[in-house]
Parts: C-alpha cells; sequence; structure tokens
C-alpha cells in the first residue's frame, strides 16, 4: 500500500509539473495554469430526506470514479468512515486527474495532519490555498496544523485570515477564539465565541469553548450554563464532561464532579485528565484508596503527567507514607522543574522524616519559584524558628519570612500568627511573641484546633523563652 501511494503521489507531481511548464511557456499570458475558480466537486442539488449511514457510503463507494470529482467524493466518503489510508489514494488519484482541484488538496492535507504528518499536511493546505486563496476553511485548517505544531502566531493568522474570508464561518470564529484563549487573551476568546455561537446556536463545540474559558475566568455559573448546553447538544463529548466536572469540583459539589468524570471515562476510557480529575475528587471525599487508584491509571496512560505524581505524593504523604510520597514528588519535580507545589510538599514530608538540609533545600527552591506561596514561607519560617537543631535556627530571617506570609494574606489567619510569634522569639523579640501568639487563640477555630500547645508556647514567651521542637 505505501508503493501505491508513493507512486499516485509521484504521478500527481509529473502533471502538476506538466501544468507548471505550460504556465512557463506562456508566459506572455499572466494566468495561471489554475487561474479562475477552482475546479470543485459536483454538488446534488436537494436536501437528503435522512443522513446518510455507513451502508449508505458502502453502496456508493461499490460505484467505480470516473473522474477527478467521483474519487474526491469518495475520498470524503472514506474519511468520514475513519478509513484514512483509502482517503489519501482517493484524494491523490483526485489531484492526478486535476492538479487544480483544491479541495482534494485541502481534505488530503486534513488527512495527513490527523495523523500528525504534518509537514505532507502543510504542503497540501499551502497548495489548496495557492490555487485558492479564497477558501476560508483552507485558512481553517492549515490553522488547525500549525495550533497542532504550537506554532498559535501562525495558526491566529491563518484563523483571521478565514474570518476575513467569511464573516458567517461560525467554525472560524470558534477557532480564533481558541487561539486568542491559548494566547492568554481571554476576554478576546469570549467575544469569538460569542460570534461563534450567534451564528450557529447549534455549534455544541462553541459551548465547550466558551464554558472553557469561563472556568479560566472563574466565572463558574456561566461556563457550568454553556457546558450544560454543550452537552445538551452533544452528550458524548468527552471533554465537556470533563470540564463540567472541574466546576463541580471548584464549587464543591464533589459527588457531582465524580459523576461527570466517570462519564467522560465511560465516553472515553484512554482520557487520562479524567482519571487524575476524579482521583482528585475522591482525595477531596476521604476515599483515598479510589484515588490511589485513579492516580496510578491517570499516569499509566500518560507517564508524563507531572500533576498525577504530585496528586498521588499528596495521598501518600497524607497517609503517613513519606518515603513513596517523595518518591512520586521527585518523578513530579523531575518532569517539571519548576514545579513549586511538588517542592513544598517533597520539603514538607522531608521535614517529617527529619531530613532538614533536604527540607530547607526544597522550601527555598519553592519559594524561588513562586515568592507568593505563603503555605511554604511559613513551613520554613516556623522551621528555622523552631528546630530542634541549633544549627539550623535562624530567628532572624524566620521573622522575615514569616512576616511577608502575613502581609500575602492580609494578617488574617491565625495559623500564621503563631509561627511570627516563634519567629519573633526565636530572634529575642519575647513582648511582640506574646502579643501576636495572643491575637491567635484569639480566633475560636484555632484554639480549638491548636489551644493546648499554643498556651505553652505562650507561657514560655511570656518567660523570655523561644519555643523548640521536642
Amino acid at each position: 500500500m505505501p508503493r501505491m501511494i508513493s507512486r499516485l503521489i509521484s504521478r500527481g507531481t509529473l502533471l502538476l509539473g506538466a501544468c507548471l511548464a505550460m504556465g512557463a511557456a506562456q508566459a506572455q499570458t499572466p494566468a495561471s495554469p489554475c487561474a479562475g475558480p477552482p475546479s470543485a466537486p459536483v454538488v446534488a442539488g436537494g436536501t437528503p430526506a435522512r443522513e446518510p449511514t455507513v451502508k449508505d457510503y458502502e453502496q456508493i463507494l461499490k460505484r467505480e470514479p470516473r473522474n477527478a470529482h467521483e474519487y474526491y467524493d469518495h475520498g470524503v466518503l472514506h474519511e468520514r468512515m475513519g478509513q484514512h489510508t483509502s482517503a489519501i489514494l482517493d484524494y491523490t488519484r483526485a489531484i492526478a486527474l486535476d492538479p487544480c482541484l483544491a479541495q482534494a488538496y485541502e481534505r488530503r492535507g486534513v488527512v495527513h495532519a490527523s495523523q500528525g504528518q504534518f509537514e505532507r499536511a502543510l504542503a497540501d493546505l499551502d497548495e489548496a490555498i495557492r490555487i485558492d486563496a479564497n477558501s476560508s476553511s483552507a485558512h481553517v485548517n492549515r490553522g488547525a496544523a500549525f495550533e497542532a505544531m504550537g506554532q498559535n502566531q501562525r495558526a491566529l493568522a491563518d484563523f483571521s485570515q478565514a474570518v476575513a474570508l467569511d464573516p458567517r464561518s461560525a467554525n472560524a470564529h470558534a477557532r480564533r477564539g481558541a487561539s486568542f484563549e491559548l494566547a492568554g487573551e481571554l476576554d478576546r476568546a469570549i467575544q469569538e465565541y460569542d460570534a461563534a455561537i450567534r451564528l450557529d446556536p447549534g455549534d455544541a463545540q462553541a459551548y465547550f469553548f466558551r464554558g472553557r474559558t469561563l472556568i479560566r475566568q472563574r466565572q463558574f455559573e456561566r461556563a457550568l450554563a454553556d457546558l450544560d448546553q454543550a452537552l445538551r447538544l452533544d452528550p458524548r463529548d468527552a471533554k465537556a464532561h470533563q470540564s463540567r466536572a472541574a466546576v463541580f469540583a471548584a464549587t464543591g459539589e464533589h459527588a457531582r464532579s465524580i459523576e461527570d468524570y466517570s462519564a467522560a471515562i465511560r465516553l472515553n476510557p484512554q482520557y487520562a485528565l479524567a482519571y487524575q480529575g476524579r482521583g482528585d475528587a475522591y482525595a477531596r471525599t476521604g476515599e483515598p484508596e479510589r484515588a490511589l487508584q485513579d492516580y496510578a491509571e491517570a499516569i499509566r496512560l500518560n507517564p508524563n503527567n507531572a500533576y498525577a505524581y504530585y496528586s498521588r505524593g499528596l495521598v501518600l504523604a497524607s497517609r503517613g507514607d513519606q518515603q513513596r510520597a517523595i518518591e512520586n514528588l521527585d518523578r513530579a519535580i523531575q518532569l517539571k522543574p519548576d514545579f513549586a507545589l511538588a517542592l513544598r510538599q517533597r520539603g514538607m514530608s522531608w521535614q517529617k522524616l527529619g531530613q532538614i538540609e533536604r527540607a530547607v533545600a526544597d522550601f527555598d527552591a519553592a519559594i524561588r519559584q513562586d515568592g507568593r506561596d505563603t503555605v511554604a514561607l511559613n513551613e520554613l519560617a516556623w522551621l528555622l524558628a523552631t528546630s530542634k537543631d541549633a544549627q539550623w535556627r535562624d530567628g532572624k530571617r524566620a521573622v522575615e519570612l514569616a512576616a511577608k506570609a502575613c502581609n500575602l494574606s492580609g494578617w488574617k489567619i491565625p495559623d500564621l500568627f503563631d509561627t511570627y510569634a516563634a519567629a519573633l522569639a526565636e530572634a529575642g523579640r519575647f513582648g511582640d511573641a506574646v502579643k501576636w501568639q495572643e491575637a491567635a487563640l484569639e480566633s475560636a477555630e484555632f484554639e480549638r484546633a491548636h489551644g493546648d500547645g499554643a498556651r505553652a508556647r505562650l507561657r514560655l514567651y511570656r518567660e523570655g523563652k523561644p519555643y523548640h521542637a521536642p
């Protein structure tokens, strides 16, 4: 089969070369060999009574094509049936018979892109646009190829050209919205999705895209309305179920979140992100075993998912298995060296194992990556203020770190006051330490959770003594 494709492509290239050569020989005529309206498949009149079935396609495909347009039609049917190799063969035959058939280049480019063959895809889509520069769909499809290759600016340029050529193309607006979303221009993305929905209120993907962007803006109520509509229009969209589950998770509706993650997994058993999300939901609802099962499956499906390793590390740490937690956090950090949350959690696990040097190094690294991480700031301040090993105590730095954590939180969190008081005491500022320890104990919630230990520390500060871990 590959040999046949190669032979047909060569034949098409020769014919196209002859066509171009003929144009060169007639240099006095400005028109190119494909000048004028491009060849287009013949579309039968009338509206079909029903959507064709696979059997209908199979019956049509039994008929032997006789010209470029019929080969193109066959290619479209093969493509719709997921028979990509046959589709490429048909499009190649169509191009060999009519080198100016822009649609055949375009569809063959789309099939190449769907198989990850982006160089071939771009060559075909470039040729389709050269033949018919006014094709909005060809620009959309080339933009989609650029997007898949991570070239978002070139994708955005193509989607914008598609909108300029056909302002009523809902698909072009939706794709341009996705490019704006990737670029972080969320308001412009929403505008494009709005336009797509106005043009085609039945476009489930536009509702999904807009809902996904609204999640990033933390407009959860509006996002939920869009995702509900996307799923009414297309109940089998696993990504819409996954996104709606994320909304439920963000709003604390964990049971509904688990239902939607489970629906996404039923629709797509290979959906690693849905397993990870459901694992997070199980962890939040106190079902660590089920969470660990889902994280394991997420990692099996995508071994390079740093977040799944991090999440599994969190659950293992909460169960007291610090060594296995560290192994998972190590892997998360290997995959994502700037992963501040994983660095912070690994520092906490090292601290519980008494590995203070490693804990300090990880807390410092976490703070370098995210200087606004109040948890990392507080953990390192507590360690430097209260370590039982004198070599690690540093009251001055502990005060700086604890004060920054309190500043970032608006001086509203009693647990941070507790750390600040310990740091002040280690720095010899016992009057201030008493003041902030008393402030922490004014919180009824803090009193219930930490009252005995906090009062014992307060007595030490009143006696002019710092608190050091036993």
